[in-house]
Formats: structure tokens, C-alpha cells, sequence
């Protein structure tokens, strides 16, 4: 599931945000000024960020800018949202970097699909990168390492506890069973029992640490990733 920020002053845009999105199955969160926005986009990678010029605390241009320097940010895609229709701060805009342009009011349905659109184009050049993300998981399929979103090293997993995570991942909410897991990780070829699958898992969750209930055990059928497990 996607995330996104949402950076704006006035509750009532942030609001009418959220419901444009919630038929596309996203999470939103909100930001209502420089500091805050500045401060989650630090704890947490979004998928997509839709941010003002004008807020209280400073301007929008320069966080987009600020944001834009933390690490795997660079691709991430900007919509700026903004009461501002002069043609200088559009050039502005776009010279930075920013994605795309709403001038407010906006419509909800041209909302959410320009939303989508951006969240389909990154989606699809991900898709033929050589890294994954999930939440706080970044999976660099080449070298076959894990790191945290915010965290400067890598978590040590075995080749096999990774190509189980990559599975889990590239399918959230997906269920694998252990013979499918046993068959796409080990081969059909390679006698192994289902408790083996069990042991990995165990292992795997113990190196996720506090993102170890992103794996889900489900009885009788299987494994299954979910970047928003109950609490």
C-alpha cells in the first residue's frame, strides 16, 4: 500500500486530500508546517508527497527542496497543491523538480488521478530498478542486502532469508503457502521439510526486529507481508 504526505496549513484541504484518495487504498498522513513535514519525511519513506508554497513556517519551495536531499528521495514524486496561480511560481516549481501542479480549488476526481498516474509512473520505473521498497524496507536485489529507511547499515540476511523477504514483498498481502515458498525459494527438486520454511521465517523476523510483524503467519495456509499490521 502507498504512502503519502500531505503538507498543508489548512485541516479542512488535508481533509478533502484524504477523501479524493481513499477509494485508491492509500495511507495519508499530514504535516501542517515546515518542521513537521520535514520531521516525517525523515522517519518515514513516502511514496508520494503533495506539499504547499505557502505554510507557516516557512516555504514550500525550499522544503520541497530540503526534503528532496534525503536519501531515496530523489525519485520520489512532488505535487505542489497551492492557492498560488501566477506563472512565476509554475516555472518555479517545475525548474525544481516537482512533479506536477494544482492550483486550488481543485477538483477531487482530477486529483486522485493525477495522483495516480504519478504513483503508477514511479511504481513502473521501480519495477526495472535494482531496488525494492516496502515502508522502512529497502531491498537491494543485486547485492541482496536490507537496509532501514534511516539507518546508514545494512541487515545481515542469509540469501535465502532474503529472497523470502523479496517474495513476501514484491506481494504484500498475498498468502504463500510453505510449499510455495519451499518450491520458488528451494526448487521442487530439493527435498526440504515445511518446518524449514518455519525456521527462515523465525530467523527472518528475529533480524526485522520491531518490523518483524510485517510478516504475518496465517493458520493453515501460509506466510503473507503487510507493510500495516494490527497492533
Amino acid at each position: 500500500m502507498s504512502k503519502i504526505l500531505v503538507i498543508d496549513d489548512a485541516e479542512e484541504i488535508t481533509v478533502a486530500v484524504a477523501s479524493a484518495l481513499a477509494p485508491i487504498h492509500v495511507t495519508v498522513d499530514t504535516a501542517f508546517s515546515v518542521q513537521e513535514g520535514l520531521k516525517k519525511a525523515h522517519e518515514t519513506l513516502y511514496d508520494l508527497v503533495i506539499v504547499d508554497i505557502v505554510l507557516p513556517d516557512g516555504d514550500g519551495f525550499d522544503l520541497f527542496l530540503k526534503i528532496r536531499s534525503i536519501s531515496h528521495y530523489e525519485k520520489v514524486p512532488f505535487i505542489f497543491l497551492t492557492s498560488k496561480e501566477d506563472v512565476g511560481s509554475k516555472v518555479s516549481a517545475f525548474s525544481l523538480g516537482a512533479d506536477d501542479y494544482i492550483v486550488k480549488p481543485f477538483h477531487l476526481l482530477e486529483l486522485r488521478a493525477r495522483v495516480e498516474r504519478r504513483l503508477k509512473k514511479n511504481s513502473e520505473a521501480e519495477a526495472g530498478s535494482d531496488q525494492v521498497t516496502a515502508g522502512p524496507l529497502i531491498l537491494e536485489i543485486s547485492s541482496q542486502r536490507l537496509k532501514i529507511y534511516g539507518k546508514n547499515e545494512y541487515v545481515a540476511l542469509t540469501p535465502r532469508e532474503f529472497k523470502i523477504l523479496l517474495l513476501l514483498v514484491k506481494s504484500p498481502d498475498r498468502i504463500f503457502t510453505r510449499e510455495t515458498i519451499l518450491n520458488k525459494i528451494w526448487g521442487s527438486d530439493v527435498y526440504v521439510t515445511d518446518r524449514t520454511v518455519d525456521a527462515h521465517i523465525c530467523y527472518l523476523r528475529k533480524k526485522l526486529t520491531k518490523f518483524s510483524t510485517y510478516i504475518e503467519s496465517v493458520p493453515g495456509e501460509g506466510y503473507r507481508f503487510n507493510p500495516k499490521p494490527a497492533h
